[in-house]
């Protein structure tokens, strides 16, 4: 059986018959009459799903996330898409497994952009030091070599295998600008550079193969924080306790207005090259899945797609 490509499954009023992989613990909705919500994902590609029938949502509510075999109608409700799951049924072959939903990107274009930027950061003063810090670090045997397989996000920018490499990657990247455009950062190279590399590290522990882990509530700055503290002696021996704790407030303080209060100037940079990074990488993708020229983007509403066709 063939898995359903939800590119086309949500169109309104398409009717699709295939495999589904539920990606996250759905949940019950009461209304005039109880209905289930969760996402579906496929190559990088999520979307909501909904279900008013009784024989899915017990099935759902007993099972969860997983693999299943389905009957879906694409619909729309005030311009918002979704899937309506008719009929499902667990499956129970083993041709498809979750790694068949899910987009990666080659490992030698991951590995070939992270060694240029880390060298590209040395030529501007990275010291071996801490060049030998973030080996270790992302090597750490507790992480169990997920830094370099997760996904930076379950829904959004990077969902995919090896998300969180390129995100951090494409950081470093931004990183190298910045400090290109303002020399007063380059004697704090060595701080940037960690902050950036440790920023999302915690992701490794919300997030479980593109899914919300069992202790997904203790978020990935907590734990990242957390996971870090077998380095405080390391780092304080290295550099300095402000060191390390300039680490923790960029670890605590990234996501700006949308969590802890940044309380560090280096907090702030890397809460805004996090937020370029991201935000750019997701605007594109909806631009990308976009089927006409004007889509709708969280935040801004309607947007007119860039067209380098039309520009020449």
């Amino acid at each position: 059986m063939q898995i359903i490509n939800l590119n086309e499954a949500i169109l309104n009023g398409r009717t699709s018959s295939g495999l589904i992989y539920v990606n996250s613990d759905p949940q019950v909705r009461p209304g005039r009459k109880d209905y289930i919500l969760g996402d579906l994902m496929y190559k990088g590609k999520v979307v909501q799903f909904r279900s008013w029938d009784d024989d899915v949502l017990e099935i759902l509510r007993a099972h969860g996330k997983g693999i299943y075999r389905a009957d879906t109608l694409g619909q729309e409700y005030k311009s918002f898409s979704y899937i309506n799951i008719r009929s499902i049924d667990l499956y129970v072959d083993n041709a498809v497994s979750e790694e068949d939903f899910q987009d990666c990107i080659p490992q030698e274009e991951l590995e070939s952009k992270w060694t240029e930027a880390l060298e590209q950061l040395q030529a501007r003063g990275l010291s071996d030091a801490c060049r030998k810090l973030i080996d270790d670090v992302v090597n750490d045997p507790e992480l169990e070599g997920r830094f370099f397989t997760e996904g930076a996000a379950i829904k959004h920018h990077d969902n995919l295998i090896g998300g969180l490499w390129n995100h951090s990657s494409k950081m470093l990247r931004i990183l190298i600008a910045l400090l290109d455009n303002n020399k007063e950062l380059l004697p704090s190279v060595d701080l940037m550079t960690f902050s950036v590399v440790a920023h999302d590290i915690g992701k490794v522990f919300e997030y479980d193969a593109l899914s919300m882990s069992e202790h997904w509530y203790a978020n990935h700055r907590v734990r990242g924080i957390e996971f870090l503290v077998k380095y405080r002696e390391r780092i304080i021996d290295s550099y300095s306790e402000q060191f390390y704790r300039q680490v923790q407030a960029v670890i605590a303080g990234h996501h700006g207005e949308y969590g802890d209060r940044p309380t560090t100037v280096a907090a702030v940079i890397v809460h805004y090259i996090d937020s370029l990074e991201s935000q750019a990488t997701e605007l594109l993708r909806e631009q990308e899945a976009a089927m006409e020229s004007k889509f709708f983007s969280t935040g801004f509403g309607y947007l007119e797609s860039i067209c380098p066709d039309d520009l020449d």
